[in-house]
């Protein structure tokens, strides 16, 4: 079975062998290893560390306080003044 490269060097693995290694989205990862010969073979790579969600709060009103707007520049032209 052959799938097409993206521009960004990226290409879809396949739902069986997806499946057969037992990757899960988001919780898996893979590992690349090029033999003598040219064979180049994906696996599941071994959890190195835990995974961290980073998690960003959402701005309250209060993390503006005492933030002026901008008065020239390319945000007052954004803005429409100047």
């Amino acid at each position: 079975m052959s799938h097409r490269l993206t521009i960004k060097g990226q290409v879809t693995i396949p739902k069986e062998i997806r499946e057969f290694l037992g990757l899960e989205e988001g919780n898996s990862c893979v590992e690349f290893a090029v033999e003598d010969d040219g064979t180049v073979t994906v696996r599941k790579a071994e959890a190195t560390r835990p995974r961290f969600e980073r998690r960003r709060a959402a701005p309250t009103r209060s993390s503006y306080a005492g933030v002026r707007p901008a008065t020239g520049g390319v945000l007052a032209l954004l803005a429409g003044g100047l």
